[in-house]
C-alpha cells in the first residue's frame, strides 16, 4: 500500500467513523457522553488530523527520494 492510499483510507474511515459519531449525538445526550467526548474522541480526532498533517507533509519528501534513488542499484 502506497503512503497516499494509506493516508486516503484513514481520513475516508474516520469521515464514516465522524458520521456515525455525529448521529450518535442526537440522542446520546447525557453526562456520559460529555465523558466520551472529553476523553476519547477529541483526542481521538486532533490524532488523526495531526497525523493526517503528517502523512501530507511526508508524501513530497518520499518521493523526492524515490525521484534521487531511481534507477540507482543498491548492494
Amino acid at each position: 500500500m502506497s503512503l497516499d492510499m494509506g493516508r486516503n483510507r484513514i481520513y475516508k474511515e474516520f469521515e464514516v467513523l465522524r458520521l456515525r459519531w455525529e448521529a450518535a449525538q442526537l440522542t446520546w445526550q447525557d453526562v456520559v457522553r460529555h465523558e466520551f467526548t472529553e476523553q476519547y474522541w477529541n483526542p481521538l480526532d486532533q490524532a488523526v488530523l495531526t497525523t493526517l498533517g503528517a502523512l501530507d507533509r511526508l508524501a513530497p519528501v518520499l518521493a523526492q527520494a524515490r525521484q534521487e534513488c531511481a534507477g540507482r542499484e543498491w548492494l
